[in-house]
């Protein structure tokens, strides 16, 4: 299992693969209609160019060179804002969301961040869950209006740094 940047020559890819599996994770939350409007607002090959552009990291988990799993974050002025960390459907509960979470670690305290947050959406009991697991504590909720009458209704979840 390797972990890397997006470069230009894999947006395409990455762009259809992630896109794939948030659909895939959201249908039953939000329905296929919303998901999939999602995907295309977040995940086209024009966001994720803009992303990278705009100082975001984006990778990739790849195993014998298939893509397995995906994450995005990006360092604000006191904090990582840790935006989108995906497995595959048939990777998951196999320790890829920890693995690249580690690799999120590694990236905050290289930046000098003592914190990491991120939205998780209030019906996504399992990631909710996850990221309880991993120390992350509810700190705020949040509705925002994403267009054409959808909504994110979301827990704002905060990570302490240990030294």
């Amino acid at each position: 299992m390797e972990i890397r940047r997006v470069e230009a020559s894999d947006i395409s890819k990455t762009s259809a693969f992630a896109s794939e599996v948030f659909i895939d994770y959201y249908d039953h939350l939000i329905g296929k209609t919303q998901a999939t409007y999602m995907a295309d607002l977040f995940l086209s090959e024009k966001e994720i160019a803009k992303l990278i552009k705009d100082g975001a990291v984006f990778k990739i988990v790849t195993e014998n060179d298939e893509i397995i799993g995906f994450c995005e974050y990006k360092k604000e002025e006191e904090r990582l804002f840790l935006s989108k960390l995906y497995a595959r459907k048939d990777h998951r509960h196999k320790g890829i969301g920890r693995f690249m979470f580690e690799d999120v670690v590694n990236y905050a305290k290289q930046n000098g961040l003592k914190k990491i947050y991120l939205t998780v959406n209030k019906g996504n009991t399992p990631s909710y869950e996850i990221y309880l697991h991993l120390g992350f504590k509810v700190i705020d909720s949040i509705v925002t209006d994403i267009g054409h009458g959808y909504v994110m209704d979301d827990y704002i979840m905060e990570y302490e740094i240990d030294e």
